[in-house]
């Protein structure tokens, strides 16, 4: 198969296994976050679960190509009006970033899933939710269905705050700053291992940057913690793209 046909055949099949949606509306919720909602019958009746992705593709059509496509978690899907919301972090490094920037309410858009990203325990136990901006939708999401303790890193934690208290109810959280050389990962490291409290019913989640993800893993191990209890999805790293959700 030429290497235009494969191309060809792959849109088809992209085509066939999305689904239309439209964006109907973008809110300025501080600085480089947008809160974008996208609708579509594809979305109706859709299973979700805190946690769950939407992929959306940010480049190109299914039929024309070269396309793009990026997974984020909604903070809250309705199936009964189709209506996904996501809160966007626009940081003008990469397609999604540029596509979130760009929409507006009437931009269309094709769509899958709801599909599996975060996987949460079945109990309904405590977590300790870690992440940074690309992680705030997941964040909200987890908080409002279950007993998430949150530990994010974050640019600048008034901007964090007044968006996470503000906007979303989300007031019991612990930001910390970056610092150059990743020296603020030890305050983090505490403040999650705190937020665990070596208790064995509480189930850590990490999400954001690969690397912090990394870091965190091994302390939580190095603290007793199974690493079959542990969930790790990297929603991102420098220089590399299409990571799992974010």
């Amino acid at each position: 198969m030429t290497t235009t046909a494969h191309g060809r055949f792959t849109s088809l099949l992209l085509d066939l296994a999305t689904h239309e949606a439209e964006v109907t509306r973008v809110e300025e919720v501080g600085a480089g976050l947008r809160l974008v909602s996208i609708a579509g019958d594809g979305l109706r009746a859709a299973a979700w679960e805190p946690g769950d992705v939407v992929q959306v593709i940010v480049v190109g059509e299914a039929l024309l190509g070269p396309w793009e496509i990026r997974s984020y978690t909604p903070l809250a899907l309705d199936p009964a009006t189709g209506t996904a919301q996501i809160l966007w972090h626009v940081h003008g490094n990469g397609p999604g970033s540029d596509w979130a920037a760009s929409a507006v309410e009437g931009t269309p858009c094709r769509v899958v899933g709801p599909r599996r990203g975060v996987r949460l325990p079945a109990s309904h136990g405590a977590l300790v939710l870690f992440g940074d901006e690309t992680s705030f939708s997941t964040a909200v999401a987890v908080h409002r269905a279950r007993d998430a303790r949150v530990v994010l890193e974050v640019e600048s934690v008034e901007e964090s705050r007044a968006v996470l208290g503000g906007w979303f109810g989300l007031v019991d959280v612990v930001l910390v700053a970056r610092e150059p050389g990743d020296a603020h990962l030890a305050e983090v490291e505490r403040a999650v291992l705190a937020a665990q409290g070596g208790g064995v019913d509480v189930a850590p989640v990490l999400t954001g940057k690969a690397s912090s993800v990394q870091r965190l893993h091994r302390a939580l191990r190095g603290a007793g913690v199974q690493g079959r209890r542990i969930s790790g999805v990297p929603y991102w790293a420098p220089g590399k793209k299409g990571l799992k959700g974010r």
